[in-house]
């Protein structure tokens, strides 16, 4: 049955998740070459002194110690790696808070679909008789069940919450799913395991994996903006089947 408003509202939710990852790209872009000559200016240094640096204390002002060889090495590793695995790490966080305001949103057109059991899923958080009376809102007390629901749904590994996704908005298991599984894997390496393959990113991303456990794995500007690429494709699909079955959406006023 069409609900165009459930379909104006993720319309406008993908809308905003790929305009975030847009903005990720451009800056990095306008960023690099800035970042590019300044570590050219302390490749092209001959001083061997320390220089000291402000750096973040508690209770006090402190300063850092480092030479213009020092300083060329720290440039040298964000431009090739550490600043895109930061960002990978937030433009996944950004990409899984747009998957969960696309379910809650559908839940609040369809409130019971919440009572719903799926494999692997946890059930919805039971409302005590004491909070359903006491409670002067009622639908602040249901935003908070979708949002405590929605909470535990994200605890649980991408294939799993995906497949909840799915099986919610009718939205059909789309190729670029495996990418976002591998994408979502890399981002726990760079997190917890310093980049190193491990048996649970071989069993997460399947057969997308990119190396074998205990291969360090690159997250440098390719496979960054591949991954934008491919996250976007994966809300392109999210909004797709939105469409067909619930109707076109338009940008909101």
């Amino acid at each position: 049955m069409p609900n165009e408003a459930l379909a104006r509202k993720i319309y406008s939710l993908q809308n905003k998740i790929v305009r975030e990852l847009n903005n990720a790209h451009i800056f990095l872009e306008q960023a690099q070459p800035l970042l590019i000559e300044a570590k050219a200016r302390y490749e092209d240094s001959k001083s061997r002194s320390n220089r000291r640096y402000y750096v973040p204390s508690v209770g006090r002002r402190k300063f850092a110690k480092r030479t213009d060889a020092e300083l060329k090495d720290i440039y040298a590793h964000y431009t090739s790696n550490g600043l895109f695995e930061a960002f990978l790490v937030n433009s996944v966080s950004q990409f899984e808070s747009f998957l969960g305001d696309v379910i809650i949103e559908f839940l609040k057109h369809y409130p019971m679909r919440v009572t719903e059991t799926t494999q692997g899923m946890p059930a919805c958080p039971n409302i005590s008789p004491r909070d359903l009376v006491a409670a002067t809102d009622k639908d602040a007390l249901l935003q908070r069940v979708f949002s405590d629901h929605v909470a535990n749904v994200f605890r649980q590994r991408p294939s799993l919450y995906m497949a909840y996704l799915s099986k919610l908005l009718s939205i059909k298991n789309d190729p670029s799913f495996g990418d976002y599984y591998e994408i979502c894997a890399t981002r726990d390496l760079v997190v917890h395991n310093n980049g190193v393959a491990n048996a649970l990113y071989i069993e997460k991303a399947s057969t997308k994996a990119r190396g074998a456990r205990g291969e360090k794995l690159t997250v440098d500007k390719e496979y960054y903006y591949d991954a934008l690429a491919k996250l976007k494709k994966v809300s392109g699909a999210i909004k797709r089947d939105v469409e067909k079955k619930y109707g076109k959406g338009e940008r909101e006023a």
